[in-house]
């Protein structure tokens, strides 16, 4: 019978802590900010084929992280709960707390600085030279980089859809990435205006949709022309 009790404690005390991480994931911001930067760190590790060692390290640095965010919230749960008006000795409490979170980051961040920068130097040197000697990939980056620019803008402007409406028009925004890199390769003045034809068709059909209004058309289209012209420049394809 004490076994089974035994047993039942046991079980009942993970379950508790697992209850107190999930919890502090569900409630805390910083809590899932950490997390989320953790999983991007392992994944990093899988593909960049790290050592044993460098593996304890950034596996011990990003426990730290998590234990010290842990603490931090249950220290400043415990003072909420017992201080319900602003008492100096409270606030040291709380300041102590993040002050042992914001060492364990730093701590993170130099050992992640250390094992990773070779390496991420290394990948995009390659990266680069595959994107210098590859047209079409430098072109696939750059609309993906564009796109993801427009969705940002549209919710800053809060405006329309992310795929539909709003201000700048994405598929104004497109049309005059595609312009400007048909415009990269080619001297010939007839594909110039034959594919500036098709960008003013394309700013005209959303116009006449009522999808967009001439100036988030001109926007995007200009958006489109701008960014794709600065980033084939840097990539120097």
């Amino acid at each position: 019978m004490r076994n089974d009790e035994k047993k039942h404690s046991v079980t009942d005390s993970f379950n508790v802590a697992i209850e107190g991480i999930i919890d502090a994931i569900r409630t805390e911001r910083n809590m899932k900010f950490h997390l989320f930067c953790g999983v991007v760190i392992l994944f990093l590790c899988i593909f960049l084929e790290l050592t044993k060692y460098e593996l304890i390290s950034v596996s011990f640095s990003i426990t730290l992280v998590v234990l010290a965010e842990l603490l931090n919230t249950a220290i400043e749960t415990t003072v909420d709960m017992i201080c319900k008006s602003y008492h100096p000795l409270a606030k040291k409490a709380k300041d102590v707390a993040a002050g042992a979170v914001l060492v364990s980051a730093i701590n993170a961040a130099v050992v992640g600085y250390i094992i990773f920068q070779r390496r991420i130097m290394s990948e995009m040197g390659e990266g680069f030279t595959i994107l210098k000697n590859s047209y079409q990939h430098s072109m696939v980056l750059i609309i993906a980089i564009l796109l993801i620019l427009v969705i940002a803008i549209k919710t800053y402007f809060k405006k329309g859809t992310p795929l539909k409406g709003g201000i700048p028009s994405g598929h104004s925004a497109l049309a005059g990435a595609l312009f400007t890199g048909i415009f990269y390769l080619t001297d010939n003045p007839k594909i110039f205006f034959l594919s500036f034809l098709l960008l003013i068709l394309v700013l005209q059909s959303r116009v006449e949709g009522r999808i967009h209004t001439v100036i988030e058309t001109v926007i995007g289209a200009t958006l489109g022309v701008c960014v794709t012209y600065v980033l084939l420049a840097i990539i120097g394809v």
